[in-house]
């Protein structure tokens, strides 16, 4: 089911495809502040957003993520400000920003993801959450994207794999765009696992049985802690794997997370995983244009 001249899973077939890097530093860093959800910025602050957006097209990425991480119904509802957004309206206005960036910057094969993140809740016995409200506030937020004119969907920072699936088949009951799932791990002693212990067998085999066309990991993670994890994946499946790894692990300074990690020595261990046999590649916390040019002139030259 073609829906574009160029769909992203056949790109991910042909070549490495390269995703963009962190949107919440880098929002700090122009001026969101404590306490504000980032997704605000889409409907009040969409100038320095679109520049962030181009500044990554520039580096060389060919997916740029909408601004819409946190921007399901339960997530917004968890703050004030947030609390009075609406979000169907926050998606929408996420993609089409993101959207004229890829228009204003004018090459072909750029993708526009639909970013689709966690409901900050947790399912019983740890929480409250409901397993069929979070998939109505998936769908929610996937229909908007998806008429605002996302080219897929790309669901991350997954810590339970149960609140992947519900994302997935939320998406599902209102587009039939490619899914891309991934999931977030800390690697322990005994190997990776999530935070509610899933592994990776059990998120690649749940996920691409409910129908993602391609699964990886994202976040948490440093580049180098990363990279065994990819070896794993790569046996586990032969669909696309996707990885966008943090720029180091950070230290806290003034309050403040703070990643120290170089772009060459983050491009250097994502070079690592390409061999490892990632598909796609990007960062995650901490991660600048500046992370994705190194990747992408590194990637450049080893091709």
């Amino acid at each position: 089911m073609k829906h574009h001249k160029h769909d992203i899973l056949e790109s991910l077939g042909k070549k490495v495809v390269l995703l963009d890097g962190g949107m919440g530093s880098m929002l700090i860093a122009a001026g969101l502040k404590e306490g504000h959800p980032p997704e605000e910025w889409n409907l009040s602050n969409e100038e320095p957003l679109a520049s962030i957006h181009s500044a990554y097209l520039e580096a060389g990425a060919e997916v740029i993520q909408s601004n819409t991480f946190g921007a399901n119904r339960i997530k917004l509802d968890a703050t004030d400000a947030g609390r009075s957004l609406d979000a169907g309206e926050v998606n929408e206005a996420g993609a089409r920003i993101a959207r004229r960036a890829i228009d204003d910057f004018g090459h072909e094969g750029r993708f526009l993801a639909g970013d689709i993140g966690p409901t900050g809740q947790f399912f019983p016995p740890v929480g409250q959450l409901d397993a069929s409200a979070a998939r109505t506030a998936f769908a929610e937020q996937a229909k908007a994207l998806a008429g605002a004119g996302v080219d897929f969907f790309l669901i991350e920072t997954m810590y339970d794999v149960r609140e992947a699936l519900e994302a997935v088949r939320g998406i599902r009951e209102v587009s039939a765009l490619p899914i891309i799932a991934l999931v977030t791990y800390e690697k322990k002693a005994r190997g990776y696992f999530t935070l509610m212990g899933d592994t990776p067998e059990k998120a690649v085999e749940a996920l691409l049985a409910e129908g993602a066309a391609a699964v990886g990991a994202n976040c948490t993670l440093s580049s180098t802690d990363m990279i065994d994890l990819v070896s794993e994946m790569r046996e586990l499946t032969d669909s696309p794997i996707i990885f966008q790894p943090n720029a180091g692990k950070p230290v806290m300074e003034h309050g403040r997370a703070v990643y120290r990690q170089r772009p060459e020595e983050f491009a250097a261990d994502i070079e690592t995983m390409v061999r490892a046999g990632a598909a796609a590649v990007g960062g995650c916390c901490g991660t600048t244009p500046d992370f994705i040019r190194a990747v992408h002139d590194r990637l450049i030259q080893g091709t």
